[in-house]
């Protein structure tokens, strides 16, 4: 089994646009990305990166938490602003702290419950046999 880590990688895809901004317009990406990087200068436990594509690009703007031996999580439909930066600050610290980083609904910000697009296990959680299944901890 691999161990978990002390603190989750916060990916913020920097450029997400919205479908009818235009190529010139300053991406709502970069500047979630920015709003989240002010709100954890301090943090020990959440590393925020921007990266230039999370291939969510139909539900912009989108960010993952990731941590070696844990679940990771996409969103989508993240708003470019403040609350939504502490909010992905809020799941993140979360996920931190969790052994496995399950992050189960009720414990999401609100504004993260409805644009999940995707949980991924671990790679320890992977079956041997090919026929397996992952079963996800309730």
């Amino acid at each position: 089994m691999q161990p978990s880590s002390p603190f989750t990688s916060l990916l913020i895809c920097t450029r997400c646009r919205l479908a009818e901004a235009g190529a010139d317009a300053p991406r709502p990406g970069g500047i979630l990305h920015a709003a989240a990087c002010r709100a954890a200068a301090d943090d020990d436990r959440v590393r925020v990166v921007g990266i230039a594509c999370l291939s969510g690009c139909r539900r912009a703007c989108a960010a993952a938490l990731m941590a070696p031996g844990k679940v990771g999580y996409l969103f989508g439909d993240v708003s470019p602003d403040a609350d939504s930066a502490a909010d992905l600050l809020a799941a993140a610290r979360a996920h931190a702290m969790a052994p496995e980083g399950h992050l189960p609904r009720a414990l999401r910000p609100e504004r993260l419950r409805a644009g999940i697009l995707a949980r991924l296990p671990p790679h320890h959680w992977l079956p041997e046999a090919p026929e397996g299944v992952i079963a996800w901890p309730s």
